[in-house]
């Protein structure tokens, strides 16, 4: 064979072990390629997102900007700057457009223009939201068409209330407030299946709104049987009697709320529903379901606290709840701080022998150091108390007190010589009678209603009194908020006298009136007002008069501003009683509200000091509302 012919031949494949380096050889370039992209791709730093700098709403003037914050999805900043700022999402900020468009629309803009400026810059975003309100949709016609009988007095005077008026701005929330105005006013007067429709005309291009409202009464209602559900340990009568209205009356929807809250008030149950039965639609009387889930049967309450005044306090409160049944409770509560060491029990026994008056019996032992004197006492009521109308709560009773004073300056002691013996024990036994009402919307925040408060004792000697006295002190407190905002107004005003009779010629210091200090006129020392002796020790008075004012203004989220202004005084005599010897303290605070109740610190000034050296402010820190 020759080598001409060996190139006809086909050709043959190589053998695998020949090639297998070269397949090693590419697989390991490829091996080494995809490292590289992986580590390229694991060593770059990711992507850091656009965070949101500032936030800015620029043209909002009929719409508060504090409502127009709380329909945004987009996180705003942190005014504090330890804060991580949020994350922007352009997406978010294109549906917070449209939410305001309709946040527009309910508030009587149907022409605002509302768009949004972002610049972004070492990835942190600066948006700004621009709104041009345009014209407002003004009421140019508003009527209300009402039943048939519709007392003409009460007419007028929900038509002064209507938060909707011609001449005033179209508003959705306005509209519907009008609405659950008659509707609630017909749920309270005896009208529990009364409806109210309405219709709006909206002219768009006259920016005109024409509204009428209609109103169907229904039948006239009154309340039927009251029963209590279930098997409760706690009495019917107990929880019946705390109901305000009765068989007969128009039905009322506000009386039921009013129950209610006054079921709570006895600290017995849980939860509370008041709820009407279903009944046909010809039935008038409606009758009721009491359905209550009591509390536990024990309660411990411990508390820590500081004041300036009385620096550390801590207290320590026991509850026994149905104690052997019939609603009775039993309270151990004991206090402490630097002004008062507090040991006091109390009973109560509703609605005994039968009768509508509660039995409550209190003793206890109490030590106290005051600027004027210390002094330890033991005491004890026995009272009967009862509801009255127009949410009264009146009582009479018997107390008894024994107290030693101790202390006391001899400057004190100089002036106070007739009645005032240092380590003298003292024996009162007093009549004793008080009346109290309390409307207020919130024990620890109250923004609406009042309280007044009337106690009075008469000690004299058939009771087997060793001084004797006669006490009044008065007070009243009243909380107003600024319309459906949380600018509240609170003022209280506090007047007390303590007049000697029969064979006491002057009343024993451990008894005697004082004021100054954080409960009472801030900027000025605890128990400072009034009259004092030689070295400037108060001595008290058989007179009181003070007052505060106080507005407490919103400021972020918990945080509030407090502005005051505090007057009272002491005074020796009864008959020297002259509102124009009142001092007078200005001052700021502020307040961190807490479940528990607002934190605060106050600065307040004396207007007329006197010892201008000394009293130049006070400065207070404590737990609680002031009043």
């Amino acid at each position: 064979m020759n080598a001409g012919a060996a190139s006809d031949c086909p050709p043959r494949h190589r053998p695998f072990l020949l090639v297998l380096p070269e397949i090693l050889a590419l697989a390991f370039l490829i091996l080494m390629a995809a490292a590289g992209k992986l580590s390229a791709t694991a060593t770059s730093p990711p992507e850091s997102p656009v965070t949101i700098r500032s936030l800015k709403i620029n043209g909002a003037k009929a719409v508060p900007k504090k409502i127009i914050k709380e329909e945004l999805i987009t996180p705003l900043p942190s005014i504090w700057p330890w804060k991580k700022p949020p994350v922007f999402r352009p997406q978010e900020l294109e549906d917070d457009l449209e939410r305001l468009r309709v946040l527009y629309r309910r508030h009587g803009f149907y022409h605002a223009r509302i768009n949004s400026h972002v610049e972004i810059k070492d990835n942190q975003a600066e948006v700004q939201i621009n709104i041009k309100e345009g014209p407002e949709v003004m009421v140019t016609k508003l009527r209300v068409d009402t039943p048939i009988g519709f007392p003409a007095d009460e007419l007028a005077e929900l038509q002064e209330k209507s938060p909707l008026k011609v001449g005033e701005r179209f508003t959705e929330e306005n509209y519907e407030a009008l609405k659950r105005q008659y509707l609630n006013y017909l749920l309270d007067h005896g009208y529990p299946r009364a409806t109210v429709e309405g219709r709006v005309l909206l002219d768009e291009e006259k920016n005109t709104a024409a509204v009428t409202v209609t109103t169907k009464a229904g039948p006239l209602c009154y309340f039927g049987d009251v029963r209590v559900k279930g098997q409760p340990e706690t009495p019917e009568r107990v929880i019946l009697r705390k109901i305000t209205f009765k068989k007969g009356e128009p039905f009322s929807y506000k009386e039921i709320y009013d129950s209610q809250q006054r079921i709570y008030g006895l600290d017995l149950f849980q939860t509370v529903t008041i709820t009407p039965e279903e009944v046909p639609a010809n039935e008038r009387f409606i009758p009721m379901t009491v359905e209550v889930q009591e509390k536990k049967k024990r309660a411990l309450k411990v508390g820590l606290g500081y004041g300036d005044e009385d620096q550390f306090r801590a207290r320590m409160a026991l509850r026994f709840r149905n104690l052997a049944g019939g609603g009775r409770m039993l309270d151990v509560d004991t206090k402490f701080s630097r002004l008062e060491y507090r040991v006091e029990g109390s009973f109560l026994n509703p609605l005994i022998f039968g009768s509508n008056n509660d039995l409550v019996y209190q003793t206890g032992w109490l030590r106290r150091y005051l600027p004027a004197f210390t002094d330890k006492a033991y005491f004890s009521q026995v009272r009967l108390e009862r509801d009255l109308p127009w949410k009264f709560r009146g009582y009479v009773g018997h107390g008894l007190e024994f107290t030693r004073p101790f202390n006391i300056s001899e400057d004190t002691l100089a002036i106070l010589s007739q009645t005032t013996e240092a380590g003298k024990l003292y024996r009162a036994s007093m009549a004793i009678l008080g009346l109290r009402q309390e409307t207020m919307d919130s024990v620890a925040d109250p923004h609406r209603g009042g309280q007044i408060i009337l106690s009075q004792e008469l000690a004299p000697t058939f009771l087997g009194s060793q001084i004797q006295f006669f006490r009044t002190v008065a007070e009243i407190r009243r909380y107003q908020s600024l319309g459906k905002s949380d600018y509240v107004l609170a003022g209280r005003l506090k007047c007390g006298i303590i007049d000697p009779i029969q064979g006491t010629t002057d009343i024993p210091i451990y008894r005697r009136f004082f004021a100054g200090g954080y409960n009472s006129v801030r900027g000025y020392r605890l128990d400072y007002l009034g009259p004092r002796d030689a070295s400037g020790n108060p001595i008290g008075g058989q007179g009181l008069l003070e007052g505060s004012l106080e507005a407490r203004i919103p400021l972020y989220k918990e945080f509030r501003a407090v502005a005051f202004l505090d007057f009272g005084n002491v005074f020796l005599q009864i008959n020297q009683i002259d509102v124009g010897q009142l001092k007078y303290s200005s001052g700021v605070g502020l307040r961190y509200q807490t479940s528990i109740g607002p934190i605060g610190v106050d600065l307040g000034f004396p207007l007329n000091p006197i010892d201008p050296s000394r009293d130049k402010y006070r400065f207070h820190f404590t737990i609680g509302q002031t009043f």
